[in-house]
């Protein structure tokens, strides 16, 4: 039997909070930190027992004591504890839009159905992307407001298949999602059966950008990436050759300070800049491929 995978948590405070919680969290993404829970003292910083340099981020953490105060709690938890943590308390999530109308409920299914809106049902497990991290609520809140029906629609770092889940509530046409990790697309593949509403093709990979080389040039009209920065930097050509023109391009997984450089990879792929939205400092990025 395969034992369960290892995982560092560091639970940072820091202060003054910004802008050392950007830091941190460009600093421990080179050192193999991958998922991040924005807090509001700091950031909860989780990676991978054997993929994390725990020698390195103490190094660049205590760069950062040279303008603020910085307080690390770390742990290493088993996956099937992490697990737990996830299910643990875990309340429902109302996207709404500018009005204040709900457009979107992303819950637990032992939560009561959504009577209003769109009810996506996401069992969260191991997978990024319920609901609770701001850039899942930016990303959602952005979808909702594209047309999405009868589009077809790209969904990259899926993790939970919670975006590719809404687009699929949407009508998109058909929807494809694809998470590096394992673990996500059986999680993503599971939750799709949980919402039996959604009736166009929805289906998942296991792979990353280089799965798009197998997809003709313009394939996708709508295209999705909630990842970290550096990835959504060397991809971004990829994305922009799989979008059609006049397409969607939807990016988030990095903080508003980091705008001007996304922008400016955007803008160097052939894409044009729509507008940036801001929870908790963090940001989503709309952009469209020029007809």
């Amino acid at each position: 039997m395969t034992s369960p995978k290892r995982y560092h948590r560091w639970a940072l405070t820091l202060k003054p909070l910004l802008p050392a919680r950007e830091v941190a969290v460009a600093y421990l993404g080179e050192c193999g930190f991958d998922m991040f829970e924005p807090s509001s003292t700091g950031v909860v910083a989780h990676g991978e027992e054997d993929k994390v340099d725990t020698a390195l981020a103490y190094q660049l953490l205590n760069e950062i004591k040279a303008f603020a105060r910085v307080a690390c709690d770390p742990s290493v938890v088993e996956q099937e504890n992490w697990n737990a943590q996830w299910e643990e308390d875990y309340p429902k999530v109302e996207v709404r839009d500018e009005n204040g109308a709900l457009r979107c409920t992303i819950r637990a299914p032992f939560h009561l159905s959504a009577t209003q809106g769109m009810d996506v049902v996401v069992s969260p497990q191991m997978s990024f992307g319920t609901g609770h991290h701001a850039t899942t609520h930016l990303m959602t809140a952005s979808m909702l407001e594209l047309p999405l029906e009868g589009q077809t629609v790209l969904d990259m770092g899926c993790g939970t298949g919670v975006l590719a889940l809404v687009a699929g509530l949407s009508k998109a046409k058909l929807v494809l999602g694809i998470d590096i990790e394992a673990h996500a697309v059986s999680n993503a593949r599971n939750n799709l059966a949980k919402n039996p509403a959604v009736s166009n093709p929805v289906r998942f990979e296991c792979g990353d950008g280089g799965l798009l080389s197998g997809h003709v040039d313009g394939k996708f009209e709508v295209v999705l990436a909630n990842i970290h920065k550096n990835v959504l930097s060397q991809d971004m050509r990829a994305y922009a050759r799989v979008l059609g023109k006049g397409g969607d391009l939807l990016l988030s997984g990095f903080f508003e300070g980091d705008v001007p450089a996304m922008q400016a990879c955007a803008e160097a792929a052939g894409l044009q800049v729509k507008g940036v939205k801001v929870l908790e400092g963090w940001a989503c990025m709309a952009c469209w491929k020029p007809a």
